[in-house]
């Protein structure tokens, strides 16, 4: 089997952006139904257009139908106001638990769980604390006291 093309190399450039200009549409010998498309979409953008496969676009396809499915499920529950009914709650139980385990399942099979995006616990964790304190006002720029960071023209 081929090793995959460096995409820091000037071939691996050309070839993401001829990937990117390609159609990412649902298979034609795949029912998507018109209430799957937003889901289709979200699950499309999860991954470059350069990574998906044919394959992958019929496994996205049965996960965006599950997604829609266990909203139409979750749907049933709600009544006027926003309110739960209780009894179709625990009639969907059982079938909300399938769709979950079945999105689960499509998304670790295309890559999409936590661990393929995002890497080892232990980087994630370094990089929620770096962002908590970005986020947090912290300003990286203001305690640069070395002058190693660049700034913005005109900026002190």
């Amino acid at each position: 089997m081929a090793r995959r093309q460096r995409i820091d190399s000037a071939a691996g450039a050309v070839a993401t952006m001829a990937a990117a200009a390609r159609d990412l549409s649902p298979p034609a010998h795949i029912k998507i139904r018109k209430g799957d498309l937003p889901f289709w979409d979200v699950v499309i953008a999860e991954k470059p257009k350069s990574e998906w496969t044919d394959s992958d676009l019929v496994v996205a396809a049965n996960l965006a139908r599950a997604m829609a499915d266990a909203e139409r499920v979750a749907g049933y529950t709600v009544v006027g106001g926003g309110n739960i009914n209780q009894r179709k709650l625990l009639e969907t139980i059982e079938v909300s638990d399938k769709l979950a385990r079945r999105i689960v399942t499509l998304r670790r099979a295309l890559g999409l769980d936590n661990r393929a995006k995002n890497g080892e616990q232990r980087d994630v964790n370094r990089r929620r604390e770096h962002a908590a304190g970005i986020e947090g006002g912290h300003n990286p720029m203001v305690d640069d006291r070395d002058g190693l960071l660049a700034r913005p023209q005109g900026s002190a």
